[in-house]
């Protein structure tokens, strides 16, 4: 058994956090780097409770088929990160969906793309 050296942002986010979007930073792990300064730069300038930076998720997990880095939001918040997320992304590729509460319907019909689309395992929602 391994330990992993992350947290998934469900095991730590308060219960009473604004979870009204989900934005799901995509990476290979040469962009690591990159990433790392992203999620600092994110930290720096969104100072406020209605933003939750989880911890840098180095593998595939869910749905996710990639490493990423997953940022949780609240809807007054959605037009300013769309587009910072837009301007500071480089060559990420970024989901931004809602939390309607149907797994399935955010990360399809739902779903906003910043980047390429990423291929997701969309199976483990069925």
């Amino acid at each position: 058994m391994s330990l992993r050296s992350y947290r998934y942002n469900s095991e730590w986010m308060p219960d009473d956090f604004p979870h009204d979007y989900d934005a799901h930073i995509y990476f290979s792990l040469d962009q690591l780097a990159f990433v790392q300064a992203l999620r600092k730069k994110i930290c720096h300038h969104f100072k406020t409770d209605q933003i939750f930076v989880g911890d840098i998720i180095p593998e595939s997990i869910g749905p996710h088929t990639l490493p990423m880095l997953e940022v949780n939001f609240s809807k007054s918040l959605y037009a300013e990160m769309i587009a910072w997320l837009a301007t500071e992304r480089g060559l990420l590729n970024i989901l931004v969906h809602p939390q309607s509460g149907d797994d399935y319907f955010d990360h399809t019909q739902g779903a906003q793309w910043l980047g390429h689309p990423v291929n997701l395992k969309l199976e483990v929602f069925r």
